[in-house]
């Protein structure tokens, strides 16, 4: 967790689910507080790195399915 007073980065700062107590200046407050108050500075976190095409022109396999979910058909009503 990211101090949105300081800015120090330390996991063990967040005490429990709600709250939040600096390892390095010592701000105390609630840790969604905190947490809403970095991101509105741009601060939400590291940034992930993007997924792209590899040298193959494919992605890497993951886990999750590529298969979509049926789509309704248009029935040819217009709705005006």
């Amino acid at each position: 967790m990211r101090c949105s007073a300081c800015g120090w980065i330390d996991k063990n700062s967040r005490k429990s689910q709600a709250e939040f107590v600096c390892s390095s200046c010592g701000f105390t407050c609630n840790a969604d507080t905190n947490a809403a108050t970095n991101v509105a500075a741009g601060q939400g976190g590291i940034p992930r790195p993007r997924r792209t095409a590899g040298a193959g022109g494919t992605t890497a396999a993951t886990s999750r399915s590529s298969v979509r979910e049926p789509q309704p058909k248009w029935v040819g009503i217009p709705l005006f």
